[in-house]
């Protein structure tokens, strides 16, 4: 029932951007960001301070959502922006910001630093919120052998950039795409199992009232 539910969403949200002419860059850049970045990320938080019960890991999602409502409403201005950086963001995701606003309606939208600050804050707390995971995945008990091929990968990702960035980040997008397809069925199981948690303790509040 969850394949056919799926697939039907998958069809009306792929007759929605085809109708509205959203480009590839919408599915293929934002889509991943802001959803499995951003979302599935404070989802993981949430679901892991619930479990816990530690304060401090509340804290971090408190943390997390205020950054994110921050840069959206006060974000940082152009003056701080790095030239090379810009260009590079300009060439290759100028794009993003036109289609998201034929597929929400909103005419003339730009790429600001609005939106650089946000994809830059969500993808980079994403990568560095696998750190404080070692106690969960035990990355940090994995064998010389693993580890000397996850160099040899990190360090042949980054010589494609130099190579052709273009290139680099066409090859590494499809591997974030596999990744993210990958992790569905871990994505449905921590949204259930969160949905029970906060279920249980409405429950448990109406029989207390």
């Amino acid at each position: 029932m969850q394949a056919v539910l799926f697939v039907i969403v998958a069809i009306g949200a792929t007759g929605a951007l085809a109708m509205h002419g959203a480009s590839l860059a919408v599915v293929g850049v934002l889509l991943p960001t802001l959803i499995h970045v951003s979302l599935f990320t404070l989802l993981f938080m949430t679901l892991g301070a619930y479990r816990s019960g530690c304060k401090v890991q509340w804290v971090l999602v408190a943390l997390y959502v205020a950054a994110i409502t921050l840069l959206l409403v006060a974000p940082p201005s152009a003056a701080t922006l790095i030239p090379s950086f810009a260009k590079a963001g300009e060439d290759y995701f100028a794009n993003v910001a036109p289609a998201l606003g034929r597929l929400l309606g909103i005419p003339g939208l730009r790429l600001d630093t609005r939106l650089t600050s946000l994809l830059a804050f969500v993808y980079t707390y994403h990568y560095l919120n696998w750190f404080i995971k070692a106690e969960i995945i035990h990355w940090n008990r994995m064998t010389k052998e693993r580890l000397a091929l996850v160099v040899a990968a990190s360090g042949a990702s980054t010589a494609l950039y130099f190579y052709d960035y273009a290139f680099g980040f066409t090859v590494l997008l499809a591997f974030s795409l596999a990744h993210i397809v990958l992790e569905f069925p871990l994505n449905s199981l921590a949204l259930r199992q969160l949905g029970a948690a906060i279920g249980g303790s409405v429950a448990k509040a109406v029989q207390r009232a």
